[in-house]
């Protein structure tokens, strides 16, 4: 489809340019002085219209390819006013533009529907449809925070049925413009209730006259109220006023001169108006008073908080003394101090643009001393050279305020963000050293040890294990392998602990991994009626056993010929079971742990607090050989 609207270029095309033209896929027709866009280009164009108006439809044209001379201005300037006068083009059978009322026809078919909507009622002044009073001024009273295509889809009707005409129609009325003929008629009843109405100097079926005193005083609201909401206040019913005249009192109000004209017939009605207005400006003025202090006032610069203050001061005496300067102030959150200072301090707003500007040729000085040679410099280096450098000599917490304003980095020995976070973690995460290297001082299910390792297998593959290990028998709960040294490694290794019965106040123990700080490997722990312990930082000897563990896997097992993690997975579980249930352990009696562990379970109360104090003293002499060791190591600063 095609728009074949008729536009004049205001020249002749030439035999050469109409050739050209009917080769031109988005021209449908074109003659010595018509040229006829397709539907699709024409839609292209009054979409650029819209936002950018007269260059939107140039700035299209010459992307296209057009020659703006050789088109014309006359035929740009029929473009702006069709777009402007019938809005979104057409895709019809008429292939015009929608609104042109002349040659563009709705269907009856849609003239019934409309009429069944109760919004539409047949017009009085011929054989068409119109918008209902009521519809009309509801659509009137949402403009234009709710367009009118938008109102009638609300409504539950298609505004395609509706038809475009009449939606531009009506939103050209709306915003004042021309508009299709109406006669304005007032029925009687309208005419009874607003006969003495104290600001409606004279109303007939044709004119309603309002006094003088209602524009001085309405002026004043036109520019925060809608007409409609200024009609009820002074009581008069939108919906007895038509829209038209709606439109035409809103440019009256706005363009009004006031005057000293006020009502000299005092009624109760008028008396009741007042007030109700006077409530209505209380709430406007309250209103905008904590818009001022609440949302603007913050975001003021100096310069707008300055003309602010002497707006303040240039505010009219008030004869009943209630809006005075402490008034105001109090009102829109401003201290008495604040207000003096800045009216007598001429250079309020402009010292800072100053130090800004300032700032901006100290801060290049401070980046010639860095940039010296191309090496890296500290803030101290900066400070001892830039006398040498550049003659000016600032000081290092001057350095450092330029630097951090302007967000410049010297690259010397900065501290890095993940290792900030990763030491607020363990502060916030870490847990004390409950065990402190005690492993074999209790009883089975008491002291329980974790640990996760590296296992290198396979052609230079890397997989993870996580192991877990009851430190009095030295029995193995669980060794979980995973590609990953993630959360979930050391989650899945716990589950292997859901069976076990932990003696009350049991330990379970690890090193401080960053796994082992989490919230959720913690709240874990805790579910299991644990408490947690952990190791001193960097001192592997505190987790011991598990370490021994570790070593003794990757020197008896081929590990490294594993070919892919399911082999991997296989050989550990074999060895955990080899482990428990066979491999014998010297210092363990020679007993395997899970022959240690049936062995300790059925020991006495005496038995067991013998075998405690055979403990006990391993401890005591392993602590004095600690101790000795630290010694010599301090003696000798470690070498």
């Amino acid at each position: 489809m095609t728009v074949k609207k008729r536009k004049s270029c205001g020249q002749h095309f030439s035999d050469e340019q109409i050739r050209k033209f009917r080769n031109d896929p988005n021209v449908r027709y074109v003659d010595d002085h018509t040229i006829r866009f397709m539907y699709e280009f024409r839609v292209l164009l009054y979409e650029a219209w819209e936002k950018e108006k007269r260059q939107g439809i140039k700035r299209v044209l010459t992307e296209n390819g057009y020659s703006l001379k050789e088109l014309g201005a006359i035929y740009i300037s029929s473009l702006c006013k069709a777009f402007k006068l019938h809005g979104y083009p057409a895709n019809a059978k008429s292939n015009l533009p929608v609104g042109d009322k002349s040659r563009c026809r709705t269907d009856p078919d849609h003239n019934e529907y409309l009429l069944g909507t109760g919004v539409f009622v047949k017009s009085k002044y011929g054989k068409g449809i119109t918008f209902s009073d009521e519809f009309r001024n509801q659509l009137f009273k949402a403009y234009p925070e709710q367009s009118i295509e938008e109102g009638i889809r609300n409504a539950g009707i298609d505004p395609e049925k509706v038809g475009y005409p009449r939606i531009y129609a009506l939103q050209r009325m709306f915003e004042g413009g021309s508009t299709f003929p109406r006669r304005l008629s007032y029925p009687d009843t309208v005419l009874e209730k607003y006969y003495n109405h104290p600001y409606i100097t004279s109303i007939t079926a044709k004119k309603l006259h309002f006094s003088e005193s209602f524009y001085n005083e309405a002026s004043f609201l036109i520019e925060i109220m809608k007409v409609n909401e200024i009609l009820e206040l002074y009581e008069i019913d939108p919906i007895d006023i038509p829209v038209s005249a709606q439109v035409n009192l809103k440019y009256k109000l706005t363009y009004w001169e006031r005057k000293d004209e006020q009502c000299k017939d005092v009624t109760v009605q008028l008396l009741r108006i007042q007030q109700r207005r006077y409530r209505k400006l209380t709430e406007l003025v309250e209103e905008r008073f904590r818009k001022i202090r609440e949302e603007e006032l913050p975001a003021m610069d100096y310069i707008q908080k300055k003309k602010l203050c002497y707006w303040i001061q240039g505010y009219p005496i008030d004869p009943m003394k209630i809006v005075n300067t402490s008034y105001l102030l109090k009102k829109i959150g401003i201290s008495r101090s604040s207000y003096y200072s800045i009216l007598r301090n001429n250079s309020y707003g402009i010292s800072q643009k100053m130090r800004d500007e300032q700032d901006d040729k100290e801060i290049e000085i401070v980046k010639r001393v860095m940039d010296y040679r191309g090496f890296r410099k500290g803030i101290r280096q900066i400070h001892m050279m830039m006398d040498d450098v550049t003659g000016y000599h600032f000081s290092m917490n001057k350095i450092k305020r330029l630097m951090k304003k302007y967000d410049v980095r010297s690259g010397i020995r900065e501290k890095k963000q993940s290792r900030i976070e990763t030491r607020r973690n363990l502060e916030e995460h870490k847990k004390p050293n409950l065990l402190k290297r005690r492993f074999r001082i209790s009883r089975p299910n008491t002291h329980t040890l974790t640990d996760v390792t590296y296992i290198p297998y396979g052609d230079h593959k890397l997989a993870y294990g996580s192991a877990i290990r009851d430190a009095v028998t030295g029995r193995m709960y669980d060794l979980t392998i995973s590609e990953y040294n993630d959360l979930n490694l050391v989650l899945s290794s716990l589950k292997s602990l859901d069976n076990v019965s932990f003696k009350p106040k049991a330990i379970f123990h690890s090193d401080q991994g960053v796994l082992y700080l989490t919230d959720t490997y913690q709240n874990s722990i805790q579910n299991l009626g644990l408490k947690q312990s952990m190791s001193k930082r960097g001192n592997c000897l505190d987790n011991a056993p598990q370490e021994s563990f570790f070593a003794l896997f990757k020197t008896e097992t081929a590990y490294r010929d594993c070919k892919d993690i399911i082999e991997l997975e296989v050989l550990c579980s074999n060895y955990l079971d080899y482990f428990n249930n066979e491999r014998r352990q010297w210092n363990r009696c020679r007993m395997t742990p899970m022959e240690y562990e049936t062995y300790l379970n059925g020991l006495n109360e005496d038995e067991f607090d013998r075998y405690l104090e055979t403990e006990k003293k391993k401890y005591r002499q392993m602590k004095k050989r600690a101790a000795e060791h630290a010694v010599q190591r301090a003696q000798t600063l470690g070498v």
